[in-house]
């Protein structure tokens, strides 16, 4: 996936200073292998200290996951700024947002939506390249043409690689020596490739378990996303009132969107149930762009409404990961 190096600057000029946003995601979503995700749901707003974090997500006798944890709570967490808005008491704490943010105390939030909209936009995609070849597979069948693939087959085929191809195009491009990488290796730093294999494990990525692993990925981005608003004041980051009074939050982690609909789009399509078929893929498709536009409402006030970007555009650039 060639890049241009000004462009490559720019992106580990993020992911760089931010890389915590990722360590912190994958973390969590190995927490929710083996844990509900309503036990952790409330608590970013009691914006908990680094010990508590960790013995909620039950790392207390990893020192690699701890280091993690409390350098995103004490140092990259302190680093975000309320939102903009007259002094008010809050949650018995005396807050005065009267400073406007500069994009550096924001950025590992941008990094954070960014993540969570990418994560959504690649399912979106795999929907797209589906309706396009008229419910047709064989478009993601790799070299073996005679290989079983299922929709959740596929979707778990796409899923894997779009994730790894976008944390490839963040991940730094500067190349060590083998004398330095031993030494990283050997004193448990979190290297790169150490990242890499935390956040890309096709360990769950198999037909049955595609789902359940979205879910978590999906999860885990709300969750640190809502550690860092929490800090901003912004407890209900994903809500707006609109006409049906739509909890984008809700939806993203409800039974009845990515559970529900793209098992049901399997079932339709196993059965060749094509009107079935359709009335699902609308469903979902209404419900992906409700969630898109709130992630966009998170955005926009992240940004402090300096910036719009696209319904089905990701904050950093997401490379050519949805040209083929």
């Amino acid at each position: 996936m060639p890049e241009s190096s000004s462009l490559l600057n720019d992106l580990n000029k993020i992911f760089i200073p931010c890389r915590t946003v990722i360590e912190m995601e994958a973390i969590t979503s190995l927490y929710l292998m083996n844990s509900n995700y309503d036990q952790i749901k409330e608590l970013p707003e009691s914006r908990p200290s680094s010990k508590r974090l960790i013995n909620v997500l039950k790392v207390i006798d990893n020192q690699f996951y701890m280091d993690i944890i409390d350098f995103f709570i004490n140092c990259a967490i302190p680093k975000v700024k309320p939102v903009v808005m007259y002094a008010r008491n809050h949650h018995e704490r005396y807050r005065s947002g009267n400073v406007v943010p500069n994009t550096k105390t924001r950025v590992c939030v941008f990094l954070a939506l960014h993540r969570l909209k990418v994560k959504l936009l690649i399912i979106k995609n795999f929907i797209d390249k589906f309706k396009a070849n008229n419910f047709n597979l064989e478009s993601f069948y790799e070299d073996d043409k005679q290989e079983h693939i299922s929709f959740l087959s596929a979707l778990a085929k796409e899923y894997y690689k779009k994730n790894k191809m976008n944390l490839k195009l963040m991940f730094p491009k500067r190349k060590v020596s083998q004398r330095v990488k031993d030494l990283l290796v050997e004193n448990d730093a979190i290297t790169t490739e150490k990242l890499l294999e935390m956040v890309t494990s096709e360990e769950f990525s198999e037909k049955r378990n595609i789902i359940k692993f979205i879910m978590r990925e999906i999860k885990a981005s709300i969750f640190v996303c809502k550690l860092m608003f929490a800090k901003m004041d912004l407890h209900n980051p994903f809500h707006h009132t609109d006409e049906t009074m739509t909890n984008a939050e809700d939806i993203m982690i409800s039974n009845d969107f990515i559970p529900e609909l793209l098992p049901a789009i399997s079932e339709s399509l196993r059965i060749k149930n094509f009107d079935l078929l359709n009335d699902c893929i609308k469903a979902f498709e209404f419900l992906m762009n409700r969630v898109l536009n709130s992630i966009n409402r998170a955005i926009d006030t992240t940004f402090g409404g300096q910036i719009k970007i696209g319904l089905y555009e990701g904050i950093y650039t997401m490379g050519n990961i949805f040209a083929f």
